[in-house]
């Protein structure tokens, strides 16, 4: 691409820079059709499919607001670190990656990090397992893990007692239902549960009668039998940094 024979309008120095792109992918495709073509290649394909697309009349022009952009979680943001993610908690917005950090937070004890993981920017709950799974490996699995609202889930907490004995505990994400931000009809917090009486009463004040307590399964990635139990009396917590 010359920068210097570009023309001065920005929309069509963007549709020139987009042929440019264009015709080099071509060449280099071309050049390597027997064989396998360069990684930098690929990440310039992806790179020009994100910001140019061949419309209706067949015309290869800049993408607009309306034509959409490839989501987050594979778009890339950096030639040169491909895997950095634009992702954004709470009013903080970066691109780059996340360090999740596991630390024994136990009282009378010395606390002592236990794991470290950077992973590409993604929902935090999606770390969790590794996380587990390198814990059990280690036997480093704590009875608790303490954990904030990005970590949680009812499958989450499901997976970690079930897989682990792990108890997560941290709270629960708020509903995000239709229902729930047109403030039309009912949610979870909407209903009293007494595990006590093994009752639950609704909004309208009927209490249920067929409470069933559902068998809780053993761990099945690895078998326990034989050895000593791998989730013990300590206590854990995570926390996740922008990197």
């Amino acid at each position: 691409m010359c920068l210097c024979s570009q023309p001065s309008h920005p929309v069509a120095r963007l549709e020139q820079v987009g042929a440019d792109g264009r015709e080099l992918l071509g060449r280099l495709f071309a050049r390597f059709s027997g064989g396998a073509v360069p990684a930098q290649a690929e990440v310039f394909r992806r790179v020009l499919v994100q910001h140019f697309l061949r419309d209706g009349r067949g015309r290869f022009r800049p993408r607009t607001e309306r034509d959409g952009q490839p989501p987050s979680r594979v778009r890339i943001t950096s030639p040169y670190e491909t895997e950095a993610r634009w992702t954004r908690r709470g009013d903080t917005r970066w691109t780059g990656c996340l360090a999740h950090v596991t630390e024994t937070c136990d009282d009378k004890r010395v606390n002592v990090i236990t794991d470290v993981a950077t992973v590409v920017s993604s929902a935090d709950g999606q770390a969790l397992p590794g996380i587990h799974a390198r814990l059990r490996r280690l036997r480093l699995l704590p009875g608790q893990h303490l954990v904030d609202g990005g970590y949680t889930s009812v499958a989450g907490m499901d997976a970690a007692a079930r897989l682990h004995r792990v108890t997560l505990i941290g709270p629960l994400p708020p509903s995000t239902t239709p229902q729930h931000r047109a403030k039309d009809g009912f949610g979870r917090e909407n209903f009293v549960i007494d595990f006590d009486r093994r009752e639950v009463t609704c909004p309208n004040g009927q209490v249920s009668g067929n409470w069933r307590d559902l068998p809780v399964a053993e761990p099945t990635s690895q078998s326990l039998k034989g050895k000593r139990p791998v989730a013990d009396t300590r206590t854990s917590w995570t926390r996740q940094a922008r990197l």
